[in-house]
């Protein structure tokens, strides 16, 4: 018997996909050009980037690969699990769980950043079983707090014939990297994770 495994909350949708004609304008804050949408908004920017655009319908076919922006920083900035959509922080300690597919090693309390939003531990083991990369060697940590470090994003430059033309796909670019984030499209937030205490997975339970 084989069993259906639950969309995970950050997981985008066919539906969801938005079209944003990209190109460069003029910004007095950057004294200089600065990628936008032909249409911009206020709230199409955080942290001195453009957001790539995507609803939040839930609607289509899940596309297991991609993850769905909006969602995916809405985790990160609410301590939300990837899965369920709900608090991943202990309402006693007030400790965050986080699942990450690398032991990550180095100074001990630390793990450097990642992109990967919090997984409650009601969600791990399903997270396990669908992800082959997280079976191959995920670690569970419980996390005393994180910050916004950088986002994961598409880098353009301006082109005379095409208007922009896309030269890196998924950089990782630090927040005070002022100049390429004003040529970026960002897709994922990045945070660095504080006080990290391992905790047993699943499998080491049983």
């Amino acid at each position: 018997m084989t069993t259906s495994l639950r969309v995970p909350y950050i997981t985008a949708w066919s539906e969801e996909t938005v079209p944003h004609p990209l190109g460069f304008a003029w910004s007095d804050e950057a004294a200089g050009l600065r990628l936008t949408y032909a249409d911009p908004q206020p709230q199409d920017w955080m942290y001195g980037v453009l957001w790539a655009r995507q609803g939040l319908s839930a609607h289509g076919r899940p596309e297991w690969k991609l993850v769905n922006t909006l969602r995916q920083r809405r985790c990160m900035l609410h301590r939300l699990c990837q899965v369920c959509g709900a608090s991943a922080v202990d309402p006693v300690s007030g400790r965050i769980s986080w699942l990450l597919a690398d032991d990550p090693g180095g100074k001990p309390g630390t793990a450097g950043y990642t992109n990967a939003p919090p997984t409650c531990p009601s969600c791990i083991p399903q997270a396990l079983a669908s992800c082959p990369r997280l079976r191959r060697g995920a670690v569970v940590y419980t996390v005393g707090d994180c910050e916004p470090y950088g986002v994961v994003g598409d880098r353009f430059e301006p082109s005379g014939r095409r208007g922009v033309v896309q030269i890196q796909r998924n950089a990782s670019i630090p927040l005070d990297a002022f100049q390429r984030l004003e040529r970026a499209l960002a897709k994922q937030l990045l945070v660095v994770l504080k006080d990290l205490h391992r905790a047993p997975t699943p499998r080491e339970t049983r």
